[in-house]
């Protein structure tokens, strides 16, 4: 056997490992755009736990918030009608502004309150706007939180509790 040959089979396969190094080469890169997506996937992630729990906290105070304001209005009775009729009425104006009073010391801004009272009841609506943490890096920068309560007066007892001599 001649060496040419062996050299033409020699050179053949430099080139294949040559052209499979190259090619092997395109690829450098491709795993670091996998972990920029990653990284960014993960902090989306993390972005929506910890603001996810920020919404639910927001809306529970939200909710506590309201049930208080309605509570405060719930408090004040017409005790003019009560002596006069002995039945139980709500002093609307007085109701709707204990309520109000109540979400103000609380910090909410005034446009962000609804309250109304039919003289039975005080339904109370509350907004709020909580900032982002995380997720502002995707460009969400706040969401609003709502919350709703109704209260009604409770004169007199009703049960007792058992038990008791």
């Amino acid at each position: 056997m001649s060496a040419a040959p062996l050299r033409r089979a020699l050179a053949r396969a430099e080139r294949r490992v040559g052209r499979r190094l190259d090619e092997a080469g395109d690829d450098r890169g491709a795993m670091s755009a996998f972990v920029v997506v990653l990284v960014v996937a993960l902090l989306l992630l993390a972005g929506l736990v910890v603001d996810g729990g920020r919404a639910v906290n927001a809306r529970a105070l939200a909710l506590d918030d309201a049930e208080q304001a309605a509570r405060a209005g719930a408090n004040q009775v017409d005790l003019a009608h009560l002596r006069q009729t002995g039945e139980v009425r709500l002093d609307r104006g007085e109701a709707e502004r204990a309520a109000r009073a109540f979400l103000v010391a609380r910090g909410y801004d005034g446009g962000a309150v609804q309250v109304a009272s039919d003289g039975n009841s005080v339904t109370v609506e509350v907004s709020d706007r909580v900032p982002t943490v995380l997720l502002s890096l995707a460009l969400v920068d706040d969401f609003t939180v709502e919350g709703t309560a109704t209260a009604r007066a409770a004169v007199g007892i009703v049960d007792e509790i058992g038990g008791a001599p």
